[in-house]
């Protein structure tokens, strides 16, 4: 029999279209897709692979490491095409070097294909350009965590602290206060400036800007919390100066749109910044497991905030796959609810939902003007 192959591919940090074009076409060719937590689920919605979720998150590894290395030899050697897709660039904090060991110690065939990695990502998509003409030279990627006993970055500080002129830390959120006194510390300005930036590239994205004096009681007041990157260094003073994403009107919301339709509604809330979902729930028989899981991911990470409902159709096939899928509604309950015309409002008031606004003109009109949907924005 012949042996398959596995496939390393970066997905990018979060926005479905930073997926490298090989990438995306090893996706739709593969027989099985072994997925990481911070891989956008949707990005998973038209491929006709077996997919296995292997989401890591603190004290809670859906599949330990040693059991996703087993996966990958096990459908390689049945001859399937394998991807193992990860979140951002696999070569950055992806342990994509041992996996790869793995393959190459037992005769496994694989390749690598790089990603979009999250720090150059969400620095830019915050107005951050890592490097600058000026201001920065050099950076240096740092982990947030590591696997010592106390789970505090494992740095050289003395040196770090003045050795580049921009430093990226991911996932260090839960350290930020060892971060900033270790670099004070080891002689950095405390009027450093500093950006943390969570679910970077995402429509959800959220940035905090400070400096290593402030900047661990500004990320306790206001939550912030993983994942996110961690910026600090004078490039960071740039964001007042050419921020873009987080400055659309619709930024910070995400729809889930039930419809069989490819419609202009589609591009036009896109294009104001959010991001939205849409998702055929019929026929409602293969794709069910599928599309049970991409809409759970959604749920789950709270990508959803808002769902749109234009179609009476729709929205009966929406509720069936709801009933079918085991999803819990009261999840989508908190959602803000928007719908068009008098049948699906009375359905949803039949199942206990209060519409937050009912669009009685052209939905793509009313979609696309940014002031009438102000009431779903995040607060």
């Amino acid at each position: 029999m012949k042996q398959g192959c596995v496939y390393f591919v970066g997905a990018g940090p979060g926005d479905l279209e930073l997926i490298t074009v090989k990438g995306l076409r090893l996706l739709q060719e593969a027989d099985v897709i072994i997925f990481d937590r911070l891989v956008h689920p949707f990005l998973l919605k038209n491929t006709k692979a077996k997919l296995i979720y292997c989401g890591k998150q603190p004290c809670k590894h859906t599949l330990r490491q040693e059991d996703i290395q087993k996966e990958l030899l096990i459908h390689a050697k049945r001859g399937l095409k394998v991807v193992r897709l990860k979140g951002g660039d696999p070569s950055i904090f992806g342990r994509v070097g041992e996996e790869a060991e793995l393959c190459a110690r037992h005769q496994v065939e694989y390749e690598i294909i790089p990603g979009i990695t999250s720090g150059s990502a969400a620095g830019i998509y915050s107005g951050v350009p890592l490097t600058y003409r000026g201001l920065s030279g050099s950076v240096a990627t740092v982990t947030g965590h590591t696997c010592t006993k106390d789970g505090k970055p494992a740095v050289n500080w003395k040196e770090l602290a003045g050795a580049v002129d921009t430093i990226v830390f991911y996932m260090g959120v839960k350290h930020l206060r060892t971060i900033a006194t270790e670099l004070t510390k080891n002689g950095m300005d405390k009027k450093m400036p500093v950006l943390i930036v969570q679910w970077g590239t995402y429509g959800k994205q959220r940035s905090l800007e400070g400096t290593l004096s402030t900047i661990v009681n500004q990320a306790e007041l206001v939550g912030m919390e993983n994942p996110a990157v961690i910026i600090v260094g004078n490039v960071v003073k740039l964001r007042s100066k050419i921020s873009w994403f987080e400055n659309k009107p619709l930024s910070g919301v995400g729809i889930l749109y039930p419809t069989s339709k490819q419609d202009l509604i589609i591009e036009g809330v896109k294009s104001q910044g959010a991001d939205i979902y849409p998702c055929s729930f019929s026929p409602r028989t293969l794709k069910l497991d599928r599309e049970r899981m991409i809409v759970t991911r959604l749920i789950e990470d709270k990508h959803i905030n808002t769902i749109l409902l234009t179609d009476i159709q729709d929205c009966l096939e929406f509720f069936e796959f709801i009933d079918l899928s085991g999803i819990n509604f009261e999840d989508l309950k908190s959602c803000r609810w928007i719908c068009q015309g008098k049948e699906t409002l009375l359905y949803l008031e039949s199942h206990g939902i209060k519409a937050s606004r009912v669009m009685e003109e052209d939905p793509i009109i009313e979609a696309c003007i940014p002031f009438k949907v102000k009431e779903i924005r995040h607060t």
